[in-house]
């Protein structure tokens, strides 16, 4: 493909400049973790903070309050029970209650201390640099209130994890894997329904005001067999400047999602196949498949945790009581970082053959290559991205086709089909 009938000289090779230095970043951003990682897991320093856990969960149980809250809920019958249970010092269970609070609250000490350790690299990575390349929007003051909320809300769902995950094994020290196996899944798939209201917590939705493009859409989802809970537009450009379109939710919550910039930007045909694009996921296989690769995915995981868990607690040197020692997370996290580098191919070369039988869906919706192609060549210049990355970079990192590669495809369907298209008329007027 000859990109030069769509972009300049100078911009490619501002893109293929601002590619290799965000790679830069990512390995500079990974190296800093493995090192954290490992000097956390293997100096001692991960026995310290579970001793300022402990330090915690003895504060807390010094004090009246848990007492205190079971006689304010008392009308609350079995709760009362709980409450009374946590709250009396000298029990025969004291010691496991003051262990659950240790598993809750080891993670939420470690994740706060990496979040700390990692803020200027994000803030420089998700704030300076993205204002200095012009992609960004977002403002000093919202950066960071977003920051917050999701550290707060990491911070909850690890207090969580640390209970469910270190509490199992200590209970089940053989099995827990097996039994979390199916709260993962469960949760996985509650968590995708939610996404829509998950996402309010940061952005505000508003039905797409646009009849005709609403109905242009509609009529592409019907032809498709998609129900949808209704198109929505997200103010992205609060945030950024880059544009795009997904399908958010599972079941009765799913919905069509725009952004605002796909929206004021770009031609009502390219819109049209970027949400075709998305149906396109929809309709390559039967909806039952991808929950049992996940369901799978989920088992190979929990497995791979039980055998670093297992192997961890049999190292005097590391200082660990047991493999339910909430100690070992550091360790367990450092190991399924480098399970996550080696799958890390694997993992974009699938996502890449989806994403290109999803392309394949949108032209057959649409029989529209010229908006394809369009489209492409929009949103490669808004998000500035390489559009003909090297191979060993599209190896590793690409979970989508090429720009360039799309713009091929779009040129073959074309041919395949008999339809006439001109690269000089691409993108639409």
């Amino acid at each position: 493909m000859d990109l030069s009938a769509f972009f300049t000289s100078e911009e490619l090779q501002t893109w293929a400049s601002q590619r290799a230095a965000t790679q830069h970043l990512y390995f500079v951003a990974l190296g800093l973790k493995l090192l954290f990682l490992s000097i956390l897991s293997f100096t001692g320093l991960h026995l310290g903070i579970r001793r300022w856990s402990e330090n915690f969960a003895n504060w807390v149980y010094a004090r009246p309050v848990l007492r205190w809250l079971g006689a304010k809920l008392s009308v609350l019958g079995r709760l009362r029970k709980i409450f009374e249970r946590l709250g009396s010092a000298g029990t025969a269970g004291e010691e496991t209650r003051r262990q659950w609070l240790v598993d809750a609250s080891f993670p939420v000490l470690f994740l706060l201390l990496y979040s700390l350790l990692s803020l200027p690299l994000n803030y420089y990575t998700g704030y300076v640099r993205e204002h200095d390349l012009g992609l960004a929007n977002i403002s000093f003051a919202q950066w960071w209130l977003d920051w917050i909320k999701s550290l707060g809300l990491v911070m909850l769902m690890s207090a969580v994890l640390g209970l469910g995950l270190f509490g199992l094994v200590r209970k089940l020290r053989r099995s827990w894997w097996l039994w979390l196996w199916g709260a993962v899944v469960g949760a996985l798939v509650l968590w995708t329904m939610l996404s829509p209201y998950r996402a309010r917590i940061y952005h505000e939705f508003s039905p797409l005001a646009d009849e005709a493009l609403r109905a242009r859409i509609e009529t592409t989802l019907t032809s498709a067999g998609f129900e949808s809970a209704g198109v929505e537009v997200i103010n992205s450009s609060l945030r950024t400047k880059k544009a795009g379109a997904y399908i958010m939710g599972e079941g009765p919550s799913k919905r069509v999602i725009l952004s605002d910039n796909l929206v004021a930007e770009f031609h009502p045909r390219e819109i049209q196949v970027a949400v075709a694009h998305e149906l396109g996921h929809f309709l390559l296989a039967d909806q039952a498949q991808p929950f049992w690769k996940t369901a799978l995915a989920a088992l190979l995981f929990l497995a791979y945790c039980q055998l670093v868990l297992w192997a961890a607690s049999r190292r005097p040197r590391l200082g660990l009581k047991s493999p339910a020692d909430p100690a070992t997370l550091p360790l367990l996290i450092l190991a399924l970082q480098f399970l996550f580098i080696a799958n890390a191919p694997l993992s974009a070369y699938l996502a890449r053959q989806e994403e290109t039988q999803a392309d394949q869906q949108a032209l057959n919706l649409t029989k529209d290559p010229a908006a394809f192609c369009s489209l492409f060549v929009r949103l490669t210049r808004l998000n500035q991205t390489d559009p003909q990355p090297p191979a060993w970079s599209h190896w590793y990192f690409s979970h989508h086709p090429s720009p360039a590669e799309r713009l091929q495809a779009g040129f073959d369907w074309a041919e395949q089909n008999y339809v006439s298209l001109d690269a000089q008329r691409i993108p639409l007027p």
